[in-house]
């Protein structure tokens, strides 16, 4: 006798729901599924116990008669496709005719439909895959009502390995949300424990649907940008790299209206943004891509989460360029957000300035002369003796005590002019290190303003909000680390460090690109041993390490010796630097494009010699590095995705003044 026997029909179906609905945001997704390709313009959940006890849907579609309404849980049946040809240009998001009976055959499941030219509903009931009741007569609105309880109640090993009801709540909002941006023009309401979690209006305004589920603040932060070629139609809003998040959860693609995944897109988008993100943050975006459905498969994923394009390198290609010309268009200066006001209460802290015989007669005339606040009782000793009886309060009457002044020393010293022209020009720089204030200084380093100003009525026409940088004006350095300087309109608070290690990149990365790098020799080569494998990685890219000045040969096994740095490395640690670029380019094996790669490495590494924090800077210094962001293609962020600097604007600080109200 055979083993193999055919299973029954309810084993079948229990199995083939398995595929189908994971958790509850698995039943969610296909129901409201069915409710967009009904062409509803309204939708309601509701959502009990995360949706483990009763997931209802309720649209306002086109309905469906008894008949319908009995093979809708039939296995393969659907009203979407008709023919094998139909496979080729898929319009809607079901098609395969199994949600519905893979969730009936999980779940006890009451479903009511009314066409709008009927009077009445109809209602049926279905357990296990089988027919409980109905159809019958109901009377309701037109459209459909869908009322899934009980999930995986025959299936207790399903059931088990569920999480806990805040876990599969969130992933059926996840599901929701995702259905929401995908359809602007279909108003949900999605509602737990007879409270409205959230509701969108329908209006056809992505814009709406994202204030709705993310806030009006972060929605109205967002860029946005379109582009239409032949073949593809692409609208894009993207988050500023201050909105960036740790995960990639925040991106959003939708393919025809259909929302999926698809990692080529998704580092398209992060690569637009290149070094605007620090590094373990990912974009925030929402895009959508039209195109004629014979250009993408839908039927590849069992879940219809990821497609296939036919064109996949030219669809990325076309959604970073359109990316990354948002972010080049945008003025991208975060904006300082001051913390809320607290009101002094003046009773409970009496000031100095109420006490008339504190002071001198006549002394209420020159306010420059008064204390800005109370101070600690001072433990000079004029004062100590003064600060030790019962009001030593810091507020005694007939006694004014000066605030000690305390102005901490820069940690650092003055740098050489020649030095610092050299840097700005992003030439070789000897003791790039650190300050070196007993060597020697150039005389004939040529003006770096020749070399890295821009003029500014140049950069009004290449760009209207960069344009603003041009009109810098340093007023200070703060803390021995950043440059005050203002526009006429703003104030700008800059980080020196990576202001000019942006110069610096900006300068080297196009010196690199124009083969303009030089070699040094080293008086002893630099021994770098690798793995056998990385070693391999190595050989095969000795000429574009020589091409970037890195001379790097064979020493037998699987160790390399290098014999030249490129120059802009002049004054570094070079025999560091030089092990540290070949062992990262053997580790990342093969990339897309190796020289890119290899320049990035190199010029980051060049960036070491940018000033660092408690440098002190010169009014000139200071001026110069201002003048040399104006010109650069991305002044807003150092190369590692930091900011480089913030903006406080006339309106906020008249505000905190209370000038304004």
């Amino acid at each position: 006798m055979g083993r193999i026997q055919v299973m029954s029909e309810a084993l079948a179906n229990q199995i083939a729901a398995g595929e189908v609905v994971e958790r509850p945001a698995s039943c969610v997704k296909e129901l409201v599924e069915n409710s967009l390709d009904a062409e509803a313009r309204h939708i309601g959940v509701t959502l009990e116990d995360g949706g483990i006890t009763r997931i209802q849907v309720q649209d306002d579609g086109v309905g469906m008669d008894a008949d319908d309404l009995l093979l809708a849980t039939a296995r393969h049946a659907t009203s979407k496709i008709r023919q094998p040809r139909d496979l080729t240009r898929i319009q809607t998001l079901g098609f395969r005719g199994e949600a519905l009976a893979s969730i009936a055959a999980v779940a006890r499941v009451r479903m009511a439909s009314r066409p709008h030219a009927s009077e009445l509903g109809m209602q049926v009931e279905v357990a296990a895959s089988q027919l409980v009741s109905g159809p019958r007569p109901v009377g309701m609105p037109p459209g459909t009502v869908v009322d899934v309880r009980d999930l995986f109640y025959n299936t207790p090993a399903r059931l088990k390995y569920l999480r806990t009801v805040q876990t599969e709540q969130a992933r059926c909002l996840e599901v929701l949300q995702r259905a929401a941006l995908a359809r602007p023009d279909v108003a949900f309401r999605c509602e737990t424990g007879g409270r409205v979690l959230w509701q969108t209006s329908g209006d056809g305004n992505p814009l709406s649907v994202m204030a709705a589920l993310f806030g009006a603040g972060e929605a109205k932060q967002l860029l946005h940008a379109t582009r239409r070629t032949a073949d593809y139609a692409v609208e894009a809003w993207i988050g500023r790299p201050t909105q960036a998040r740790s995960t990639r959860a925040h991106g959003h693609l939708f393919v025809n209206r259909r929302p999926i995944r698809n990692l080529a897109i998704h580092q398209a988008v992060a690569s637009a943004f290149g070094q605007r993100l620090m590094t373990g943050r990912h974009p925030v975006y929402v895009l959508y891509l039209e195109m004629d459905p014979a250009l993408v498969d839908v039927n590849v994923h069992p879940h219809k989460a990821e497609v296939r394009f036919s064109e996949e390198r030219d669809l990325a290609a076309l959604v970073q360029r359109v990316v990354r010309q948002a972010l080049d268009e945008a003025f991208l200066v975060p904006s300082i957000r001051m913390a809320p006001r607290t009101e002094i209460q003046s009773a409970a802290v009496p000031l100095p300035l109420e006490r008339s015989d504190a002071r001198p007669s006549g002394s209420a005339t020159h306010p420059e002369s008064w204390p800005s606040s109370p101070s600690p009782p001072s433990s000079g000793p004029i004062h100590r003796a003064q600060a030790s009886g019962p009001a030593a309060d810091g507020l005694t009457p007939g006694v004014v005590r000066e605030r000690p002044v305390v102005r901490p020393e820069p940690r650092g010293e003055a740098i050489p002019v020649a030095r610092w022209q050299a840097m700005l020009a992003g030439g070789p720089v000897d003791g790039a290190n650190g300050p070196d204030p007993g060597g020697p200084q150039s005389e004939d380093a040529g003006d770096p303003e020749a070399a890295v100003t821009p003029g500014e009525d140049a950069l009004a026409d290449a760009d209207p909000e960069k344009s603003r940088l041009a009109k810098l004006r340093p007023i200070g350095q703060a803390l021995g680390t950043y440059i005050l300087a203002e526009d006429g309109e703003n104030l700008y608070i800059i980080d020196q460090h990576a202001a000019h290690e942006r110069v610096l990149y900006e300068r080297f990365r196009d010196r690199m690109r124009a083969a303009r790098v030089g070699r040094l020799p080293l008086l002893a080569p630099i021994p770098v041993h690798l793995a056998p494998a990385e070693a391999d990685r190595i050989r095969h890219q000795l000429a574009e390490l020589q091409e970037a000045g890195l001379e790097v040969e064979e020493f037998g096994g699987s160790d390399v010796l290098v014999r030249t740095v490129p120059d802009i490395w002049d004054g570094l640690d070079a025999p560091r630097l030089a092990a540290e670029v070949v062992r990262s380019l053997a580790e990342d094996g093969a990339q897309a494009d190796a020289r890119e790669a290899l320049r990035e490495r190199i010029v980051l590494r060049a960036c070491k010699a940018a000033v660092k924090a408690h440098d002190r800077l010169s009014d000139e210094e200071m001026a110069a590095l201002c003048q040399a962001l104006a010109g650069l293609e991305d002044p807003f962020h150092c190369p590692h995705g930091r900011p480089v600097m913030l903006r406080l604007t006339q309106h906020e600080l008249e505000k905190e003044f209370r000038r304004i109200v």
